[in-house]
């Protein structure tokens, strides 16, 4: 298989089972930069895809609940999803 160049902004990359890319990217929005709020993991032979919010809702004792950012939870999440994902997908990859 000849070497290709990652696009701008993958983090990770997955090989499907048909030869197609599983990517991570991570999200942007215009209340967070340069801080991303999630890692996208999208297939590119397929419309799977999955977002991994970077922040959790936890339940405090007191006062209820509230959010705490944990990126590095989000990319593990997303990469074991991709992994998963790229074992059983025969999607060919797209014609570019």
């Amino acid at each position: 298989m000849p070497e290709t160049t990652w696009p701008d902004g993958v983090i990770a990359r997955y090989l499907t089972v048909g030869g197609a890319t599983v990517d991570l990217t991570s999200q942007l929005n215009v209340m967070t930069p340069p801080e991303p709020f999630a890692t996208l993991a999208a297939c590119s032979g397929c419309p799977a895809s999955k977002e991994f919010s970077h922040w959790r809702l936890v339940w405090q004792l007191e006062g209820g609940q509230a959010e705490e950012h944990h990126p590095a939870a989000a990319v593990t999440d997303a990469r074991a999803w991709a992994q998963s994902h790229a074992g059983t997908c025969r999607a060919m990859p797209r014609p570019a």
